[in-house]
């Protein structure tokens, strides 16, 4: 067995990555950067070198190489001059889902977020979710997942979190803070796609990966406080004010290296927990989901 991933190479896509090779399937992975290509060959994998829209070479590459699944975790947070959401989570999507169909690859395994809706205020979860609905009515064999945070060693998220509050003396918390989150270990998530990938019991379905554990956004700064004291004074700042605030500087001056976003400002005011019981995908996969507060322990003693 033979698979293609897409966006394998990251903090969540290099641990699947390597999940699945770990399983004995062959993995090719998609990478622009020749030394990070050489880097990844020298530890067993094949790789593309390219992006997605190398369409012409991809398509050729496609054509000499018998693949049996294509797996999709591309995503971005932030949206970038040359890549905005509407390209990576839908337009990229679209490219993948063609080329399944042109070389009759009829195994498709997707990276959606919780949260991914219509009717959302979000840009990032509206795109999420137009993507999410190519897939499901693409005629093929597909799983869809959609994670909630994802913790793990080098998580963008949980690592800013962690810088913001040991360097300033207060700690803004945007709005109420009350919104829940249910952070998920990129170890779990790793173990369902490689659970899902060939299991015909997974097929045409959808599976939101939640952890063990419900935190309020302010209850992952107190967590965070809690084992990395002293704890610093919390100043909640109301969300139209940074959200409105940071539009402005994003619509008149372009400015770069902004630390958060409006719309992620947006996404913060969503709860990003599971409606459904989280057994079923454990017995499913034989998950073994850890505990946030005993990663973070561990974590933030290597600090």
């Amino acid at each position: 067995m033979k698979v293609f991933i897409a966006g394998g190479t990251g903090f969540v896509g290099s641990v699947i990555s390597d999940e699945i090779k770990k399983s004995g399937i062959s993995v090719v992975l998609l990478e622009r950067s020749t030394k990070k290509a050489s880097a990844l060959r020298q530890t067993g994998f094949e790789v593309f070198e390219g992006n997605i829209e190398d369409s012409g070479r991809l398509n050729d590459f496609f054509a000499e190489t018998k693949l049996d699944a294509i797996i999709n975790l591309v995503g971005i947070i932030k949206q970038q001059p040359d890549f905005s959401f509407q390209k990576v989570h839908v337009e990229y999507v679209e490219i993948l889902l063609q080329l399944a169909r042109e070389h009759n690859i009829k195994r498709f395994v997707h990276m959606s977020a919780n949260g991914a809706s219509e009717k959302s205020e979000s840009v990032y979860y509206t795109s999420k979710y137009e993507g999410q609905k190519l897939i499901e009515n693409s005629g093929l064999d597909w799983t869809i997942f959609k994670p909630s945070l994802i913790f793990g060693d080098n998580a963008a998220f949980f690592d800013d979190l962690i810088k913001l509050i040991k360097e300033r003396l207060f700690v803004p918390i945007i709005g109420t803070g009350e919104e829940k989150f249910a952070p998920i270990d990129v170890f779990s998530v790793a173990k369902s796609y490689a659970g899902a990938l060939f299991n015909e019991a997974a097929y045409n379905k959808i599976y939101t990966l939640c952890g063990p554990d419900i935190y309020s956004f302010e209850g992952i700064i107190d967590l965070i406080m809690e084992i990395m004291p002293p704890k610093k004074i919390k100043i909640h700042v109301p969300s139209f004010i940074v959200e409105n605030g940071i539009e402005l500087i994003e619509k008149f001056f372009r400015a770069k290296g902004l630390p958060v976003t409006s719309d992620q400002i947006k996404m913060l005011q969503y709860d990003n927990i599971c409606k459904n019981d989280m057994k079923e995908i454990d017995d499913l996969f034989r998950l073994n989901r850890l505990h946030l507060k005993d990663w973070l322990t561990d974590y933030l003693k290597l600090d």
